[in-house]
């Protein structure tokens, strides 16, 4: 039987390489064994190129294993080490697969999407360590017609790959378009000269292409923009709030010995939420190239100096161990680690300003503690103590509560004690920060007020030690948005007994009010597509549609950043409940109104209306809460 559904799988699998994916070479559709049918899924590509994807070599193949996705509706392809490596599935069911995901190390990198139903990929997604770009292909030639996601940086990546292709194409979908530019709804002037910037933008890259003779394999390393600015809405005739990043530069390797050169990016201008486009030709940066298009230039720019020089030249340094460290075996990563940290306290020494410093110091005490984390720097404490100790007597109590705060967390990702001994040291230590009165009212005390208080809901029943952390965040924060979370919070565990009013929009656009199940147990679920591949959300699935049967009407709502990512998960594992969604993730003001900090959550109303329980802690006590409310 399963075989059967294996082999009706890579049919359909091979009807679709056929008509979408050419450069595909099949094998035999009828051969019968596991391996062939391994090998057959192993030939699929992502539709485009700029893809890094675990790819096995001939002596690992045998080694990997083919076999049904979930709700059988696909396949997964996973390595020796049983690491994912593809997942190819059917999401709606209508009998032909539509979303091809590839992996690396494991995690998600990049996905092919048909949402058209056509069974040919019209949409594609790079994930986690890939990236944040969404491109979709309006006429499914697999060439990217616009990008609906791309970051500044993978803006200005595409820039450097653009000119390395010679790709007028590639470079003009994150250019500032016509439409665009009406979008941003400028005042006249500033409209008319961002319009005659863009309006040579393809010719000009022509010929800033035959200047710049960028090789073909030239490397993009980074981008170095420092803050983006904000114009805002009524300045300069600009009619709603702009956020732009000006002059900045990017760095990359060309050659075959992959000379660093720095590559002026110029302005690049936020057209919506994660997505940003480019008003400049790129060209070799000097040290009088300046490119600002929507604030104004300083009367008196900086130029380039000797200092400028080196600091440039270790940041390229520094930039390059960490492309390498990603690289290496766990034993030789210690003293990638130092070389590392060497660097950043070179640049933070010669950083002209206060601001610059900064930056670096918590970028160093982050890479400290991510490298704590991963078990791969055994000098960690020594290096964050050092870090530490230079900012715990300086004014900035910002910066020595970051660094504090990720000291802590490196000392516990070290920790030596059993796994509960270093818990409750943890939460110790957590605690003694909070209550050192210059760091209680910094944004990390705040954090980490917020983080005691949830791990110490999870476990307490009673939510008194809870309550005390989420009412000193509302004291000490003012109107930040962390106190209308924490507002939320108070509401949440002191809402049993009570009618609390819930109203949002659904998925659809449909107003909901939970007075209008009043009747029936209702059922709160929040969750995200994170959780989507872990067996918690299949059993929340599993339980809600049991109590259905008894009644109980389960709601979503939903935290991910898109409605679209929302709709995609909902239906392939089949969540036929009314979904509630807002735009903001976990930050939204679902989850805000409600304090929710982690996925999933559940909430139970009783059928008068009022909480039950605000705590849940497993889908399965939803029986038992019901049955002792009768």
């Amino acid at each position: 039987m399963k075989n059967n559904y294996v082999n009706k799988i890579l049919s359909i699998l091979i009807c679709v390489a056929v008509a979408t994916i050419s450069h595909v070479l099949l094998l035999n559709a009828q051969e019968e064994n596991v391996d062939s049918k391994l090998r057959t899924a192993l030939k699929f590509k992502p539709q485009q190129r700029d893809v890094e994807y675990d790819i096995p070599t001939e002596a690992e193949i045998p080694q990997c294993k083919i076999d049904l996705y979930e709700n059988k509706r696909g396949y997964i392809v996973t390595n020796s080490q049983n690491h994912t490596i593809r997942v190819f599935i059917d999401t709606n069911g209508d009998g032909q697969l539509d979303q091809w995901s590839y992996y690396r190390n494991g995690i998600e990198v990049y996905r092919d999407v048909a949402t058209t139903g056509s069974g040919k990929a019209d949409q594609f997604r790079w994930l986690n360590h890939g990236g944040t770009r969404i491109g979709v292909d309006i006429n499914r030639d697999s060439v990217i017609d616009y990008w609906k996601n791309i970051s500044a940086e993978e803006v200005s990546r595409e820039v450097i790959l653009a000119v390395a292709e010679c790709d007028a194409g590639r470079f003009l979908r994150v250019s500032l378009s016509a439409e665009e530019l009406q979008m941003l709804r400028l005042g006249k002037s500033l409209n008319d000269s961002v319009s005659r910037k863009i309006a040579g933008l393809q010719n000009s890259f022509n010929e800033s292409v035959k200047a710049m003779s960028l090789s073909e394999d030239t490397q993009w390393y980074q981008l170095n923009a420092g803050f983006p600015g904000t114009i805002p809405a009524g300045s300069n005739g600009v009619a709603s709030d702009l956020t732009v990043y000006e002059n900045t530069i990017a760095t990359v390797g060309t050659g075959s010995g992959k000379e660093t050169k720095q590559v002026s990016i110029g302005t690049i201008v936020n057209v919506g939420e994660n997505n940003w486009r480019v008003v400049d030709v790129p060209k070799i940066y000097d040290d009088a190239t300046f490119a600002y298009t929507f604030i104004p230039q300083s009367a008196n720019p900086a130029g380039s100096n000797q200092q400028d020089n080196e600091i440039i030249k270790l940041i390229n340094d520094y930039q390059k161990l960490i492309t390498e460290t990603q690289n290496l075996p766990t034993n030789e990563r210690p003293a990638q680690h130092k070389k590392s940290m060497t660097a950043i306290l070179q640049i933070i020494k010669l950083s002209a300003t206060e601001k610059d410093r900064e930056l670096w110091i918590r970028l160093m005490a982050d890479e400290i503690m991510e490298a704590a984390q991963n078990k791969e720097f055994p000098e960690a404490n020594s290096y964050i103590d050092q870090i530490y100790n230079s900012v715990a007597g300086s004014e900035n109590a910002e910066l020595a509560a970051y660094v504090r705060y990720r000291q802590i967390m490196t000392e516990y990702h070290t920790s030596k004690l059993d796994e509960v001994q270093a818990y409750t040291a943890w939460m110790t230590n957590l605690e003694n920060f909070v209550t050192e009165k210059h760091f209680e009212s910094t944004e990390t005390g705040l954090e980490v007020m917020m983080q005691l208080a949830g791990n110490r809901e999870m476990s307490s029943r009673t939510g008194e030690e809870p309550l005390k952390w989420y009412s000193k965040i509302v004291e000490l924060a003012g109107n930040k948005p962390i106190a209308a979370k924490a507002n939320g919070a108070i509401r949440r565990l002191q809402s049993v007994g009570k009618i609390v009013p819930f109203q949002a929009t659904d998925s659809a656009g449909k107003r909901f009010d939970i007075a209008s199940l009043r009747g029936s147990y209702v059922l709160l679920c929040f969750w995200d597509s994170q959780i989507s591949d872990m067996p918690t959300l299949s059993r929340i699935k599993a339980e809600a549609d049991r109590l259905a049967g008894s009644g109980v009407k389960t709601v979503g709502v939903n935290l991910d950043s898109q409605a679209d990512i929302l709709n995609g998960t909902a239906t392939k594992l089949g969540l036929n409940w009314t979904q509630l969604f807002a735009q903001g993730g976990l930050d939204n003001q679902l989850a805000t109104y409600w304090g929710i900090q982690n996925v999933p959550s559940l909430i139970l109303y009783g059928k008068d209306g009022k909480v039950l329980r605000s705590n849940i802690n497993s889908i399965t006590e939803i029986q038992s809460i019901i049955e002792n409310d009768k």
